[in-house]
């Protein structure tokens, strides 16, 4: 997971748009690779491939999670800790650039 927490962290750069629309690739990679993961063979219980799909999904949850904040400045009910803090460091810097209204702690 701290693949993914560098590789949102690098967009943090961004203007608000192009970080949610950097976001959303990322997402959509994710999704492909779970969705590659299972498809072909049926994988063993336990196996790597499997995990990997396990893995694939739950960035993809995260990343739905803060695209969702970034998108309607408001954090989804499932937010986590590690994920509010994300959230928090790229509100911070989007508020810094003017691009964020209204408060962002969660």
């Amino acid at each position: 997971m701290d693949d993914l927490n560098t590789r949102i962290l690098a967009v943090a750069a961004l203007d608000r748009v192009p970080m949610i629309e950097a976001l959303i690739a990322l997402d959509a990679q994710a999704q492909a690779r779970a969705r590659s993961a299972r498809s072909g063979r049926p994988a063993r219980l336990g196996s790597m491939r499997m995990n990997r799909a396990v893995e694939a999904r739950a960035e993809a949850e995260r990343l739905g999670r803060i695209i969702y904040f970034l998108r309607f400045r408001s954090p989804p009910s499932t937010l986590t800790d590690q994920d509010a803090r994300l959230c928090e460091i790229l509100a911070a810097k989007l508020q810094a650039k003017g691009q964020w209204t209204g408060e962002y702690s969660l």
